[in-house]
């Protein structure tokens, strides 16, 4: 393990002017050979104040209406059967409303709006993404788009479908925000989330890893216990109703292979029975 954080901080101590000088197929050849993991192992027991940050261009999020009125077809999700799955949920006529944690896309929206005419759509997500929906909001029109500014405000609402895009492992006080959400929602779902299993105690509800497949920005995350985290939902009363493999990625987890079981790139639904 120290050996290979060691050659990804080589990595990033090399300049940026010789990191240009290397033609591209070279860099995708040597990053193949050497730099195959999206995540590495760390010793923290807390992910650190300042961490992810998610930087959203308001131009980019006005192509991305205009693509979707010319298409009808939205970008880029962790979880691209997720309107199939609504389906299988709600009719097309229903009156419910949707919690997206994590949303970053406006073109999510209208496709759901789309499939779901009386849909209420609530967003939450960092402050750089909040600033620029609520500016999509004015310049559109969307009066049923729903923005939430601060968590806080999400615990004294009620959401038949909770969706957490790829999200919840950025989350330190994880724990405390799906206790309290779970007492508000019906559904409760999951995707792009590492869940894994071990005999280790030390092992036996997360560990924190490092992400280095976004750089030159570097994240921490946590992986967890598949059997600890489910029973967050399990012992409130939810039911697990959906799980399989999420297949956006081929995420390689062979060096976490020594001390963790059954790592897998995760989607999952749980509904209160």
């Amino acid at each position: 393990m120290n050996k290979l954080n060691a050659l990804y901080d080589l990595r990033e101590r090399i300049p940026k002017f010789i990191k240009k000088i290397f033609p591209k197929f070279l860099k995708r050849k040597i990053n193949k050979k050497f730099f195959k993991y999206y995540f590495l192992p760390t010793t923290m027991i807390k992910l650190p104040n300042s961490n992810y940050q998610e930087e959203v261009n308001l131009e980019y999020q006005k192509n991305l209406i205009k693509k979707f009125s010319e298409t009808k077809k939205n970008s880029f999700m962790t979880c691209p059967h997720l309107i199939q799955l609504l389906l299988m949920k709600f009719n097309s006529n229903d009156n419910y409303s949707f919690l997206d944690i994590g949303g970053e896309k406006i073109d999510f929206y209208l496709k759901l709006k789309k499939n779901f005419g009386n849909v209420k759509y609530y967003i939450f997500n960092l402050k750089p993404v909040v600033k620029v929906f609520k500016e999509l909001k004015l310049q559109f029109n969307f009066n049923d788009l729903h923005i939430i500014d601060n968590i806080e405000e999400i615990f004294n609402k009620n959401f038949d479908f909770v969706n957490f895009g790829s999200c919840i492992q950025y989350f330190d006080n994880y724990e405390n925000v799906l206790d309290k959400i779970s007492d508000n929602s019906k559904f409760i779902f999951f995707s792009g989330t590492t869940l894994y299993s071990s005999s280790d105690d030390n092992l036996k509800k997360n560990i924190i890893v490092k992400q280095m497949n976004a750089l030159p920005k570097i994240n921490y995350l946590y992986f967890f216990n598949k059997k600890k985290f489910y029973e967050i939902f399990t012992k409130k009363g939810f039911n697990l109703v959906f799980e399989e493999k999420n297949l956006t990625d081929n995420i390689n987890y062979d060096n976490f292979k020594k001390y963790l079981n059954n790592v897998e790139y995760t989607d999952f639904l749980f509904t209160k029975s």
